[in-house]
């Protein structure tokens, strides 16, 4: 498919949009810190056939976000879930068609973020975790992705792939926190070593953990606001009857 416009796309592909702009719960609290957060979420794990987070284990699989939230009103018929994996196809299958339009709606929430006089994020994995080199389109004959489209542009993500780390680097524009998955805890301990911020899940968020100050990672979103070599401290989110004291990674 080629992309020519935002109405053309949702005619062709039966999408209202792709992202969504300080719509979720935590999101929303950037607008205490006149931010505008524009965010990607598509279908995890391999639910759309697409594996979407490498480095996953069955425990993170089952207390994945995508089940807490707003997702948890659906009970037999899930729109929410129906429609990220329509996204997540798309992504895969149309990948250039679907960065056209990820360009377009990051363009204008941009825009109205300068109006309004706000800052503005761009979290592409919020429920994924793929690299930002593969959100690439052809301009002018060559290959760019997102984070060279939008240079000005503030890009952040968690990952559980810790080689990613060195897209920090490479990218002055991209912020990475490193999460704990229950069976990662050398990494942790490597990455909080050369200044990168560890996520971890509590059921009770405390001052201290591994010897690090833990900061409360549910005041805001924004990680890339945050020091580096800190904890982020997550308070356990309930998911569909999911009992957390069977889980690992929650600490």
């Amino acid at each position: 498919m080629n992309y020519l416009n935002r109405p053309n796309a949702k005619k062709l592909t039966g999408l209202n949009y792709l992202g969504s702009v300080n719509l979720t719960t935590k999101h929303a609290k950037a607008y205490d810190y006149n931010e505008l957060t524009y965010s990607l979420y598509l279908a995890p794990a391999k639910m759309s056939g697409y594996e979407v987070c490498p480095k996953r284990n069955e425990e993170c699989t089952s207390l994945c976000l995508n089940e807490s939230g707003m997702n948890r009103i659906y009970v037999r018929k899930n729109r929410i879930n129906e429609s990220r994996i329509k996204k997540t196809k798309l992504f895969f299958e149309e990948r250039e068609f679907f960065v056209n339009w990820l360009i377009d709606e990051i363009s204008i929430t941009k825009k109205k973020a300068e109006n309004l006089g706000y800052k503005f994020s761009v979290r592409l994995n919020n429920t994924s975790d793929i690299s930002p080199e593969l959100f690439y389109t052809t301009i002018d004959g060559k290959k760019k992705n997102l984070l060279e489209i939008f240079p000005d542009v503030q890009f952040y993500d968690y990952t559980k792939v810790y080689n990613r780390i060195e897209l920090t680097k490479k990218y002055s524009n991209y912020d990475l926190t490193f999460s704990f998955s229950g069976y990662n805890f050398e990494e942790c301990i490597e990455s909080l070593n050369n200044d990168v911020r560890v996520a971890v899940v509590f059921k009770k968020v405390p001052e201290k953990f591994w010897g690090y100050d833990v900061i409360d990672g549910d005041k805001y979103d924004m990680r890339y606001k945050d020091s580096t070599n800190v904890i982020v401290g997550l308070k356990f989110k309930t998911v569909r009857n999911k009992i957390k004291e069977q889980y690992k990674f929650v600490v």
